[in-house]
């Protein structure tokens, strides 16, 4: 009893006396499947979906993580893993037991899918913003041009109150 006594004593003088530091950064998660192998995720992966093949791949990933039908696939030294969440746990599946959207294709396909696909999206988004830019530039502008009409109208009326 004593020795418990002094064990908890002893813990709550370390949680008190240690101080909590501010800290910033990713989220490491490592991930280990049932059979030993693990991942290591700093956060979340993004995602870009691959219309034509009907799946979805992780974007700046060290991994090759495909989400397809709610499950998330992972290729790792030429073994895939699949789990139905991306923190795991990842099981071990035969690559012919892999869905058929995702096995009818190399890896190397689906990177360059991944890659093409991704370009795409940035090339959408440039454009949206240069839209953007430009619609911002025309409101400007807009504003000025009705700013100034505005003076003008200022003037004219006092210029006429003035001739009364």
């Amino acid at each position: 009893m004593k020795k418990s006594i002094w064990l908890v004593a002893g813990v709550a003088v370390m949680l008190l006396g240690s101080h909590v530091a501010d800290v910033e950064g990713a989220v490491n998660v490592q991930i280990h499947s049932r059979n030993g192998h693990s991942f290591v995720l700093e956060s979340r992966p993004s995602f870009v979906m691959l219309p034509e093949q009907g799946f979805s791949v992780a974007v700046g990933s060290p991994y090759d993580i495909v989400f397809y039908n709610n499950r998330y696939y992972i290729n790792q030294n030429g073994f895939w893993y699949r789990s139905s969440s991306y923190r795991g746990p990842w099981s071990f599946i035969k690559t012919k037991h892999l869905p058929s959207r995702i096995r009818r294709h190399r890896l190397e396909d689906i990177r360059r899918f991944r890659d093409t696909e991704n370009r795409r999206n940035d090339q959408r988004h440039n454009l949206q913003q240069q839209h953007g830019d430009e619609n911002n530039r025309r409101t400007l502008e807009q504003q000025r041009g009705d700013e100034n009409n505005r003076r003008t109208l200022e003037r004219q009326r006092s210029d006429q109150n003035r001739k009364w």
